[in-house]
């Protein structure tokens, strides 16, 4: 049966003829006499009420919106836009996606349900959807923190683009952009946060500015951790010189024996992971709740009380059933945009249950809180709560005078702190490490308060008004390297050291000399913009181009198009607001700015047509190229 048989997937990684951002477009075949789209709506709307809006009478449209929502995954994720056009018999579906195998891999699935509520046979629409979630999960897009930054980026109209060969993403263009993963960026210094990672030197560091940190040394045998521990006097905690999360930590040891077991824990820990021993810092234990305190660009900007995870007792069920029941909760479904993760039941666990003479079987009294671990990241089951309000000024200056040491986008400092909302000056509050390229999905979505849009604080901090990510540019058809090069010598007028790139069915020029030529025309686009010098930018499209790569660059601020072809009319669509098109109809050159025709001109021959041009545009390429200074 070849009802809503799908074929012809392609996959676009920005803007192309289609939709003006990262799509997925295939054909889909559905019987021209079959059922209509009311045929479906009961079993559409009971997964997808939100259509009841906007359900389409065409089967193809319904089609369309239905992979969309389930590209959403249900936690909405920021995928929006379709198209559906023909292509003889069959419909054309354009969806923006995120990853496109993901993206086929759901549109397969609407293909096998629409099937299955065609024929009225059963099919498991809950299993298939979950699995979907999984493997989204484990795409680049599912880490909560990433994620939240490329929806940060989209949702403010800054371009992403994920650069395969370097496994990060890439905001904004040319010298406007930033690179990197999470929370790490190309602009951090690489010596602030290698810095970081060694909690010894940290610790010197916090001592040396008068700051308040637990005492403690960097110990590499089993009796120099003993000896250490005795000298700062038990309790004490033992961690690793380089980890992260709350991995390896140890508290509240109060015996020798204790003390070498959670020394070699972390050798062995570091073993099993092929990594080199870098040592175990024994310190003195501090008291307090633990929190998280947050700088974006040296300023204090979120903060987070943290509690170990917990389950409340029934006074029926074991502890190991109540995990079970919380991590079935919405809030632990673990994924893109959960507040919390699933609580593990693992051997660390255990031995914190047995420290308090319980074990998972063991069932706790009615309205009886059973803590489950030492520590209270967020990653190893912790339950967040947004403090920032209640943060005491003196601590406030405390984050931002660290921050200012550090050339660091993001800066997560770790303290234990008695009360927040007193100064630290005061006493009970410890620094127990600083981070770099902190998580912040759990600043805007914390378990407990209202959120903070920590990501959107980012992107302003790398982009502060509407527009600093971009740089000017010019794209068109038939544009060749000599117009190129023309259109450099205009903007060298203005801008005598300017690095321009242009992308020319020649090859890529940057300042008029040859690089290279990608066989893929999005790589060609791609490799310009990656250029961090990169001041301005002119792209020749072909219709070629346009079908088989897409445009990749979202927007252009002057568009020229010499007779185009149906393909090459889309550059029209991206046009950027106060952007300049130039039409070349047989012997006519019209000039728009918006809805106005600014300038008009007669081509007297296709050997001046290039002079021509070039006349109609070089006031309009001199204030272009310095719009986005």
């Amino acid at each position: 049966m070849r009802d809503f048989e799908l074929r012809k997937f392609y996959s676009y990684r920005d803007s192309n003829y289609y939709l003006d951002c990262r799509s997925l477009v295939f054909n889909l075949w559905t019987d021209p006499e079959g059922w209509r789209a009311d045929f479906y709506r009961d079993a559409v709307l009971e997964k997808f009420p939100g259509l009841k809006d906007c359900y389409p009478d065409r089967v193809a449209d319904l089609f369309a919106r239905v992979v969309m929502q389930i590209q959403k995954m249900d936690i909405d994720l920021h995928v929006n836009n379709f198209a559906v056009s023909r292509d003889g018999d069959e419909h054309v579906i354009a969806v923006q996606c995120l990853d496109d195998r993901v993206a086929e891999d759901c549109a397969r699935f609407a293909a096998e349900w629409f099937q299955a509520l065609t024929q009225e046979r059963s099919f498991d629409f809950d299993g298939g959807f979950e699995e979907l979630q999984k493997q989204f999960d484990k795409t680049f897009f599912g880490g909560p923190t990433l994620y939240s930054l490329i929806e940060a980026g989209m949702k403010r109209g800054i371009p992403v683009l994920y650069l395969d060969e370097e496994h990060e993403f890439m905001w904004g263009y040319g010298k406007k952009q930033v690179r990197g993963r999470s929370t790490t960026f190309h602009k951090d210094s690489i010596k602030d946060t290698e810095f970081t990672t060694y909690k010894d030197m940290v610790k010197d560091f916090l001592l040396l500015c008068g700051l308040p940190t637990p005492s403690g040394k960097n110990c590499f045998s089993e009796d120099e951790a003993v000896a250490e521990a005795k000298k700062q006097g038990f309790p004490v905690v033992v961690k690793p010189l380089a980890g992260h999360k709350g991995q390896g930590v140890t508290t509240g040891i109060e015996s020798d024996d204790a003390v070498r077991r959670a020394f070699n824990r972390i050798v062995d820990e570091a073993t099993a992971e092929s990594l080199s021993f870098d040592g175990a810092l024994v310190e003195k234990q501090i008291y307090g709740t633990d929190h998280r305190l947050l700088a974006v660009a040296g300023k204090f900007a979120a903060a987070l009380e943290r509690i170990p995870a917990y389950v409340d007792g029934n006074g029926a069920d074991s502890i190991k059933t109540l995990i079970e029941r919380e991590n079935d909760t919405i809030a632990r479904l673990d994924n893109a945009r959960s507040p919390l993760c699933k609580i593990k039941i693992d051997d660390d666990l255990k031995e914190f249950l047995g420290l308090q003479d319980l074990s998972v079987d063991s069932v706790p009294a009615e309205g009886e809180r059973i803590f489950l671990r030492r520590v209270a990241n967020i990653s190893a089951g912790g339950v967040s709560i947004n403090v920032t309000d209640k943060v005491h000024p003196d601590n406030i200056q405390l984050v931002e005078g660290i921050a200012k040491y550090l050339e660091i986008t993001c800066l997560g400092i770790d303290v234990l702190a008695e009360d927040i909302t007193k100064s630290w000056r005061d006493g009970g509050f410890g620094i127990v490490e600083i981070n770099a390229g902190p998580g912040v999905f759990m600043h805007l979505a914390p378990a407990i308060g209202e959120p903070v849009d920590v990501p959107g604080l980012v992107m302003r901090a790398h982009f502060p008004e509407e527009g600093s990510e971009r740089i000017p540019i010019v794209a068109g058809n038939k544009l060749t390297q000599g117009f190129a090069d023309s259109i450099l010598e205009i903007v060298r007028s203005v801008k005598p050291d300017v690095e321009f790139g242009s992308l020319t069915e020649e090859g890529i020029f940057f300042n008029g000399h040859y690089l290279h030529r990608n066989k893929h025309h999005d790589d060609n686009v791609k490799i310009m913009l990656r250029n961090p010098k990169l001041d301005m930018a002119l792209f020749n499209h072909t219709t070629d181009d346009i079908y088989d790569y897409g445009m990749l660059h979202n927007g252009a601020d002057l568009v020229i198009l010499d007779d185009p072809s149906p393909a090459e009319e889309v550059l029209k669509r991206d046009l950027r607001p106060g952007g300049y098109l130039v039409e070349v109809r047989g012997s006519e050159l019209t000039v728009t700015g918006g809805e106005e025709t600014i300038d008009t001109a007669q081509i007297e021959s296709d050997d001046g047509k290039e002079k021509t041009v070039l006349a109609a545009v070089e006031g309009i390429v001199k204030e272009i190229a310095a719009r986005y200074e």
